[in-house]
């Protein structure tokens, strides 16, 4: 199976930004039509949008977060959108995780890339300083839920820095 026809730009799909798209290009995991997870007959699982191979191999997940709260009816981080919030991630990096695995099987991938270090990247729409605090206790509790078992990191990022994983070797 070739990856390289899910290779796209990084779509953000940021409401707050207009929805830019990235000069970075990614193998798009999660998408209604045309997504690897579709072809890998995963299509009911949750998972994050993008996978990227560098150094790491990094899956990343573009959410507007600011956006989830105000359809939630708040734009401030009450505990049960909290709540909501982190289960929704971990539902997504959980599946994600079964998604690459089937991956794996599919293309009889060896060992050497199964043991391949696993980051993951939560970049959100918004570049202010407070809404990547606002959100560093999900980033904490992730950690500890998926590190260092299927993860070495997990960090919550604004959507700009997503760029510069072309440089990232």
């Amino acid at each position: 199976m070739s990856l390289l026809k899910y290779r796209e730009h990084i779509h953000t799909e940021c409401s707050l930004i207009g929805s830019p798209i990235l000069n970075v290009r990614a193998i798009k995991i999660d998408s209604s039509v045309k997504g690897l997870k579709q072809q890998l007959g995963c299509k009911s699982q949750k998972s994050c949008d993008y996978l990227k191979r560098n150094k790491y191999l990094y899956f990343i997940e573009v959410s507007d977060f600011h956006q989830q709260l105000i359809n939630l009816g708040n734009a401030k981080l009450s505990k049960d959108e909290k709540t909501y919030i982190k289960m929704e991630v971990k539902l997504k990096l959980s599946d994600t995780l079964l998604i690459y695995e089937e991956l794996l099987k599919k293309n009889n991938i060896n060992e050497k890339n199964k043991a391949l270090k696993k980051k993951v990247l939560l970049a959100v729409c918004r570049e202010r300083e407070s809404d990547i605090i606002a959100f560093a206790n999900l980033e904490r509790e992730l950690t500890r839920s998926y590190c260092p078992t299927h993860f070495v990191q997990i960090k919550v990022i604004p959507y700009t820095f997503l760029e510069k994983l072309s440089s990232i070797k």
